[in-house]
């Protein structure tokens, strides 16, 4: 990538409370000496993930990577088999609602258990998902127009739908404080007044995101005002026009989800199938022409560097939260958990060809955090995602447009608010590994017996502070546009969010952001020791009763404390 991620972090100086856990101290070698000798589940290393900044930390760190070498999946690149491409992608439903005579549309969201078939070939596997077995239908949304969303849930335990990057007040948020009680159904009404966008839907009940997105609970939720047809992009849904949701997952054999059962699963969970709009590896076919992939990030925690098999350049043309100014030219693109992209890419010259979506993570991922043990095999290799089979080019095709939306400056009017991202805690992780580990309450009461794992726990950090519903982190002015100073301290990479607004990236470590990051945006992944400056406009009303949150989002982190609130009035 041009962009460059090795970025070189000095040393700091050893903190007092750390200094009996040099590298070279008794205490260390016999901490070491204890966790090689634990059992497998503790060997994965999680113990060692405490908040290590100093260079000599950061040696025992590698010097405990290194004696977990021959662990499956962990240091050794995985060996990956080409894609499957056997079954054809699925093009989730368009919801379009229904308006009523006052002119409000109306959508019916049901959250469901079921039974997917072809989730990975062969095999048959509980999940969840909303109006069917799995993710839900894609929502459309006029912006401006008033919307109302009547939801059932048909879970046996609590949900939330969180609308991920719409300006919302927070009583419609659909955060932690607004609960949907197991078979108990509500109504949301709100209106979008914000950019044309590709936004997404998903749970969001503190300590329980994880297990339930992973559960198959996800959907895109598309802002529609027309800026797109009239620069004559491609806008025609599952033609010219694609919504690709990306996720891993871990399939036991008998064809169940397995969530959470090992102790490097706290990390964030990983897996070794590959999805695309819920089929692992699938093939799509698309017209030999200009054509646009609304791409969402939405697995748990892995981080993808998309490319093409052939090299070719594409064009991102949107982030997260709208158009950008004018297309970026691309061959590569990294996207963190819950980010998203829009791209173009020119498929003129592939008439009767196949082209094939990668991750190249080898190439990016491991220089984006200080802890190896945090990666896996698929961290470090090239895999393949999704298949397309060109054809013969439609009546009419969309085109790349110089120029698309204008970006407003900010300008700040309030003090500059600091947050710092801290990993886990080693004391808390020592005390829970022997306390019982990954032991749970509501161990399977995921779908077909699904392990729910843990939540709940204070292990991750913002600002030495741990998620909890009766503390208030922040308080914000209603209208006020401010900047947000986010530093992560810890070993691994972070993708940080802020719900009810869209914000422009300043700087990465004083340096301008590169230009695909340089429009609205609801995520930004910060890198190890790295600083990333934010701005915003908070527009939207939050009280004491549903504030707003702000998190990691690797998910398996925001479950166990890395989430804050705040209000906006």
């Amino acid at each position: 990538m041009s962009d460059d991620f090795s970025n070189k972090y000095p040393n700091k100086p050893v903190p007092a409370a750390q200094q009996d856990m040099a590298i070279d101290s008794p205490k260390r070698r016999h901490a070491l000496k204890t966790l090689v000798q634990g059992a497998a589940t503790v060997l994965t290393g999680v113990a060692l993930t405490e908040q290590i900044t100093t260079s000599a930390q950061a040696q025992a760190m590698g010097m405990m990577g290194g004696m977990m070498g021959g662990m499956p999946g962990q240091n050794q690149s995985a060996s990956i088999s080409s894609g499957l491409f056997t079954h054809p992608m699925p093009i989730p439903p368009q919801l379009k609602g229904e308006a009523d005579s006052s002119g409000v549309r109306t959508y019916a969201l049901n959250v469901m258990a079921g039974q997917h078939s072809e989730l990975v070939p062969g095999l048959k596997t509980a999940t969840w998902g909303y109006n069917g077995a799995i993710l839900g239908p894609t929502i459309r949304v006029p912006q401006g127009k008033p919307v109302r969303f009547d939801i059932s849930n048909g879970l046996d335990q609590s949900t939330t739908v969180h609308w991920h990057g719409a300006h919302v007040p927070g009583h419609a948020d659909g955060g932690p404080h607004n609960l949907i009680a197991a078979g108990k159904q509500t109504s949301i009404s709100f209106s979008l007044n914000q950019p044309a966008a590709t936004l997404w839907y998903h749970p969001h009940p503190d300590s329980r995101t994880g297990p339930q997105v992973y559960a198959g609970l996800a959907g895109f939720l598309l802002v529609d005002d027309g800026l797109d047809a009239r620069l004559g992009m491609p806008h025609t849904y599952g033609v010219d026009d694609f919504p690709v949701v990306i996720q891993d997952r871990r399939i036991t054999e008998k064809g169940q989800l397995d969530y959470m059962n090992s102790m490097m699963d706290i990390m964030g969970m990983k897996g070794d199938r590959f999805l695309v709009n819920g089929i692992e590896q699938p093939f799509v076919g698309v017209p030999g022409q200009w054509i646009r992939l609304r791409l969402l990030n939405g697995s748990n925690a892995r981080i993808y560097n998309l490319c093409f098999a052939d090299e070719r350049p594409f064009h991102v043309v949107a982030s997260d939260a709208g158009l950008l100014e004018q297309p970026v030219e691309r061959t590569e693109l990294v996207l963190a958990p819950a980010e998203r992209a829009e791209i173009m890419v020119d498929l003129s010259d592939m008439q009767g060809k196949k082209l094939v979506l990668q991750s190249d993570s080898a190439k990016v991922i491991p220089g984006l955090n200080r802890m190896p043990m945090a990666m896996d095999g698929y961290d470090k290799g090239r895999f393949d995602l999704l298949e397309f089979r060109v054809g013969a080019p439609t009546a009419k095709t969309g085109h790349l447009p110089e120029r698309m939306a204008s970006i407003p400056t900010l300008k700040a009017d309030a003090p500059i608010r600091k947050f710092t991202l801290q990993d886990m805690n080693m004391g808390k992780m020592r005390r829970m590994m022997m306390g019982g580990g990954l032991q749970s309450d509501n161990k399977s009461t995921g779908p077909g017996g699904m392990s729910m794992g843990i939540g709940g726990r204070h292990l991750f950090s913002i600002n030495d502070q741990y998620m909890n519903p009766k503390v208030i982190n922040e308080r914000v002015k209603l209208g006020s546009t401010e900047i947000w100073h986010v530093a992560n301290d810890g070993m691994m990479a972070h993708p940080f969010h802020i719900h009810g607004i869209s914000f422009q990236v300043l700087s990465r470590d004083g340096a301008q952001p590169p230009a695909y990051e340089r429009g609205w945006k609801d995520v930004v992944l910060v890198h190890s020791g790295q600083t990333v400056q934010l701005i915003a406009r908070f527009d939207q009303p939050a009280g004491d009763d549903h504030p707003f949150m702000y998190h990691c989002h690797i998910l398996e982190h925001e479950d166990n404390g890395m989430m804050g609130q705040f209000t906006v009035s």
